[in-house]
């Protein structure tokens, strides 16, 4: 990796952060209601680093191109810290039902955005 790609991977996080940012004042969050805009963020991001993941592997994105849109962009977009916080203060309300909802249907959401990104984009479904 050569400094060119470093500082554009340092941009497009900016720029994943910022929509992130942007998410969650379109879909402010509520105390104790499920907290949409993460949710919305995370899958998003999962979708996107499936289809990433099985450009690189079909090389169609350079080793670089995916380490920025990768660790670059979906790294500043998507956020576990703000998903686990979200998860803790609705748990720490007595919302335990929220809570869980967010934590099983986030992992699960997940799980399936970034397969369902892989096998559309191509991504070889055994090696």
């Amino acid at each position: 990796m050569n400094a060119l790609s470093f500082i554009l991977a340092i941009v497009a996080g900016g720029l994943g952060a910022g929509l992130r940012y942007g998410a969650t004042v379109a879909l402010p969050p509520k105390k104790e209601g499920f907290p949409l805009a993460i949710f919305i963020v995370n899958v998003v991001g999962s979708f996107l680093i499936g289809v990433f993941t099985a450009l690189l592997i079909n090389t169609v994105l350079s080793t670089e191109l995916g380490f920025i849109l990768v660790a670059g962009f979906c790294g500043g977009f998507t956020t576990m810290s703000t998903f686990a916080v979200e998860s803790v203060e609705r748990m720490q309300s007595g919302k335990w039902v929220i809570a869980g909802l967010n934590i099983i249907g986030s992992t699960a959401a997940g799980l399936l955005a970034v397969g369902a990104g892989y096998v559309i984009s191509g991504g070889p479904l055994s090696s």
